[in-house]
């Protein structure tokens, strides 16, 4: 009889312990505020990876692609119990995502292919301004009450050929979710609020799955193989952040039954602009 111990206590034997706390907490925020505000975890995920794994000794040139591969791998278990929630609800607009899906794809494996090129740290630059920028919206956006927006059926190709390819090449380069761009988008177009909330949950799980995929089959630029990590994905870290993240986003959203969702997005703003400024600093 084989008696040795398996594989995943020997892994998590020799992950550091504050590192094991690290991921948990994340997880666990990624979670509630996905619960309390309706985002994607990626903007909670990413940024706390590239401050841990580079505080924990991971080379420089291959935290990023690690954090948008990982946070991408993560949204995968996330996202599959919202997105067939909101289905049977009948919340999702498939006549839009039919249009909108094929642009988000390719672009996404663009966005992939461009990450593994450009130069690391160009691409925390990259990210700490985007964070800066969603967070600048975001708290623009809960000073104002929501316009109310007309059905925009005949809106141009063109145009959803851009919005396509603007939330997929965002989402291949910095692994995050697609909500930020989609949820104003689909609200433009005419969408009820239910509809809005259930179509932009339904994209992320393909975004999540596509990500996963291409980060997954692409090798990190270091010899040697690293503690579990798989292609560009460190699974060891999706793994352990995944039943915290599970078990906090009801939490997120009970409270967001309880308190204004303005106020949530001004504190999640500052938040933002908080961690932003640390990625660029």
């Amino acid at each position: 009889m084989d008696l040795s111990p398996s594989p995943m206590p020997t892994l998590l034997a020799q992950l550091p312990w504050q590192e094991l706390a690290a991921l948990l907490g994340m997880g666990g925020l990624a979670g509630f505020c996905a619960g309390l505000l309706g985002i994607g975890g990626g903007l909670v995920v990413v940024p706390s990876l590239l401050l841990l794994l580079s505080y924990h000794g991971y080379p420089d040139g291959v935290v990023p692609l690690m954090a948008a591969g990982t946070s991408l791998s993560l949204m995968v278990f996330t996202a599959t119990g919202s997105a067939l929630s909101h289905l049977r609800q009948g919340t999702v607009c498939l006549a839009v995502l039919r249009r909108l899906l094929p642009w988000v794809m390719v672009s996404e494996l663009l966005g992939v292919l461009l990450a593994t090129i450009i130069n690391a740290h160009v691409l925390e630059i990259l990210f700490g301004l985007l964070v800066l920028v969603l967070a600048v919206d975001l708290l623009r956006r809960s000073m104002r009450p929501a316009a109310t927006a007309s059905p925009a059926t005949d809106h141009p190709g063109a145009l959803t050929m851009v919005m396509g390819s603007a939330i997929g090449l965002k989402s291949g380069l910095f692994g995050v979710g697609g909500g930020a761009l989609a949820i104003p988008y689909f609200s433009w177009l005419g969408l009820t609020p239910r509809e809005v909330v259930g179509t932009t949950a339904f994209l992320t799980w393909p975004v999540a799955v596509m990500g996963a995929m291409a980060y997954g089959f692409s090798p990190l630029p270091v010899d040697g193989p690293l503690i579990g990590v798989v292609g560009s994905v460190y699974w060891l870290g999706v793994l352990v952040m995944v039943p915290a993240t599970v078990l906090m986003a009801p939490l997120g959203a009970m409270l967001c039954r309880i308190f204004p969702q303005n106020q949530l997005r001004r504190v999640f703003s500052v938040f933002l602009l908080v961690v932003g400024i640390r990625i660029l600093l």
